[in-house]
């Protein structure tokens, strides 16, 4: 016998949308799209910190290194030294000079040089050095460094084209000459070879090489003939200049 027919499958009701209010099912326009609640009144925008000029802006923009070891060390040295208010010309900036009058054992400089601390120690440490090099070679002792200069807002070799000497940061010194108790002076020039001028002036310039990290001279080219340029200016990899 053939197997019973199955029963008739009824189809599922359908399912028919339920009635939609009128007002839900017409479109939203634009104009009655929700908008964010904007407060009364608005707040007000923050206001606009005060401009800086002068020295109140040289404050916020330069960051003064803190020197209070190297300036104890300048004193345990027998520095004689002051305090000089920051230095901005343009370009031209110290922020933490110093003026160095006199270093130890009373080795004088008449003039006074201005100075960042860091290079006047470099300068206090080389003066003893030329302090034994006078006693071994000229038997006299030293007494004064000749100051061509220090702190000075000027481009290299005072060229005004010409990028900014160390100088222009109170990082450099020229040294004119030398004066000694009980004998004439020795100025900074070429000497003949074989004389204790010459010798003197050679030791002493080799010294100079240990202490700074640029150091020129009689021979270096023509605007160093007549002084040694001593200055503390960083380059790539630490190298230094000694001609």
């Amino acid at each position: 016998m053939p197997p019973t027919r199955p029963a008739e499958l009824t189809p599922p009701a359908s399912t028919a949308p339920k009635d939609v209010p009128k007002d839900a099912a017409k479109p939203v326009s634009g104009a009655d799209s929700a908008k964010p609640e904007i407060p009364t009144p608005p707040p007000t925008p923050p206001g606009r910190p005060p401009e800086l000029s002068g020295q109140a802006a040289l404050a916020l923009k330069v960051s003064p290194p803190d020197d209070t070891a190297c300036r104890t060390r300048l004193k345990r040295l027998g520095v004689d030294f002051e305090p000089l208010p920051p230095i901005a010309e343009g370009q031209c900036t110290a922020p933490l000079p110093l003026k160095v009058t006199r270093f130890a054992d009373g080795v004088a400089l008449p003039q006074g040089a201005t100075l960042t601390c860091r290079t006047a120690e470099a300068l206090a440490r080389w003066v003893t050095e030329v302090q034994a090099e006078a006693d071994r070679i000229l038997k006299h002792p030293l007494t004064g460094l000749e100051l061509g200069g220090s702190y000075v807002c000027r481009g290299q070799n005072h060229d005004l084209d010409a990028k900014l000497s160390e100088h222009a940061f109170a990082n450099a010194a020229d040294i004119m000459g030398f004066t000694f108790a009980g004998r004439a002076s020795i100025p900074v020039k070429t000497m003949a070879e074989g004389s204790d001028d010459a010798q003197f002036l050679a030791a002493v310039r080799g010294k100079a090489c240990g202490f700074f990290r640029t150091v020129l001279g009689p021979g270096t080219n023509a605007a160093h003939a007549n002084h040694f340029h001593l200055d503390e200016r960083e380059r790539n990899g630490g190298h230094r200049l000694c001609e």
